[in-house]
């Protein structure tokens, strides 16, 4: 199993992004293997932003989170207190954004890695879980 971020599925979803052919490959790569692909539900809203800021196309960035709130690809995971509890600690003691420490929580609450580009996630993320790039 694999957490992904949100910098990864908007990636995968853009062919114009840097890292769409890596990212396309790794997602292909886990899927092929059966391995479950998890998110917090918060990876919608932060998809939508990332694609209507990025391609200045609300319509797309509203079909782009439908296709995913539909798909069975990407299994989206309920921001519980605890898991919000784990993320405010992370974001705290490691100086990681509140979202991406969101992201971190779901990871090391599921004792999984963290897929990611972001590099905040990837140098401090890695004092809590093992946060890699696709």
């Amino acid at each position: 199993m694999a957490v992904i971020d949100a910098s990864v599925y908007v990636a995968l979803m853009n062919v114009q992004e840097q890292a769409h052919t890596r990212s396309w490959a790794w997602f292909e790569r886990v899927k092929r293997a059966g391995e479950p692909v998890v998110a917090p539900a918060i990876l919608l809203a932060e998809v939508a932003a990332g694609v209507s800021c990025g391609a200045g196309d609300p319509a797309l960035a509203h079909r782009v989170t439908q296709q995913l709130r539909r798909s069975k690809a990407v299994e989206l995971m309920p921001v519980t207190l605890a898991l919000a509890e784990r993320a405010a600690f992370v974001a705290a003691e490691h100086r990681v954004r509140g979202c991406d420490a969101v992201y971190l929580a779901l990871a090391d609450q599921l004792g999984d890695c963290l897929i990611t580009l972001d590099e905040q996630q990837l140098e401090r993320g890695a004092v809590v879980v093992d946060a890699r790039e696709p």
